[in-house]
């Protein structure tokens, strides 16, 4: 039987099991079982399943009655990578109790810090999503840093984004050009209107790709630069992700570079934006 084959609640199974033999080294037919709620025999078939898609990936424990990896393992369902480990971390609170929590179960002391998401309703979520799957006008009140009061905006809802915070592009009426807005800075549940005509393929910065790239601080000793290189895994010296234009400046700032990267000490630093005078030329095309 081929990966594509399996039904999708076994093809489930199969990637837990190797997500825990991937991080924690060891599982057991009780551990799937208790995960899923099924009998010892369809675990032992789950096992003998997962040998015969990659005979060279598990050996049993006879002392320890539990299944181990090979030093030919290698993963077929996940990557086997750290993030993948991490999206595991950052869930454990909404997969407590759930099959996925066994992953993380008995692994190591481990925890996730990371900057305060920034909350809101999740009805102007919804809402949101509704105006652009209906192609809606919105009718809002926002709160931006450049006016000290809320203005009513007109806006026609383009697309979502996640940048460490939700921004909605949208085309607005007031502005009379596309923009980003935060949803925690709407104020109460926006209105939906009739339909609009705007699309996103008008949006100019959102349609057009740049490539931003990064390179280690140039002042750095050679050892220094080299894990630099290998932390972000640049090749030749350089680490480069194509972006849509409007999500840039957004980027840029989650990595800390930009125009002053040279100002701070190399130590501090540590990474700079190779090709400014590119991504600025860019915005002057617009």
């Amino acid at each position: 039987m081929k990966i594509d084959e399996l039904r999708w609640e076994q093809r489930q199974r199969l990637q837990l099991l190797e997500a825990r033999i991937i991080w924690a080294g060891q599982l057991s037919s009780t551990d799937l079982r208790e995960a899923f709620g099924i009998s010892r025999s369809q675990a032992s078939k789950d096992f003998s399943c997962y040998q015969a898609l990659c005979p060279a990936n598990l050996r049993y424990d006879l002392s320890d009655k539990c299944y181990r990896p090979t030093a030919e393992f290698e993963p077929v369902f996940l990557h086997g990578t750290a993030r993948e480990f991490l999206q595991v971390l950052r869930n454990r609170g909404l997969l407590a109790g759930g099959p996925l929590s066994l992953v993380a179960q008995d692994v190591a002391p481990s925890e996730v810090l990371e900057l305060p998401e920034r909350e809101f309703d999740v009805r102007i979520l919804q809402r949101v999503i509704v105006a652009i799957r209906e192609r809606r006008w919105l009718q809002l009140s926002y709160q931006s840093m450049s006016h000290p009061e809320p203005r009513e905006l007109r806006l026609a809802p383009l697309a979502l984004a996640h940048a460490g915070r939700w921004h909605l592009r949208a085309w607005s009426e007031a502005h009379d050009a596309h923009r980003d807005f935060l949803l925690s800075r709407i104020s109460g549940l926006p209105e939906l209107d009739g339909l609009h005509t705007r699309q996103a393929k008008d949006d100019w910065d959102w349609q057009n790709y740049v490539a931003v790239r990064i390179g280690a601080h140039p002042e750095l000793s050679e050892a220094q630069r080299k894990v630099v290189e290998a932390d972000y895994g640049m090749q030749k010296g350089v680490y480069e992700r194509n972006l849509r234009l409007a999500l840039v400046p957004y980027y840029l700032r989650l990595l800390q570079v930009g125009g002053d990267d040279h100002r701070r000490p190399a130590a501090q630093q540590q990474i700079v934006l190779l090709n400014a005078d590119e991504l600025e030329s860019y915005r002057r095309l617009r």
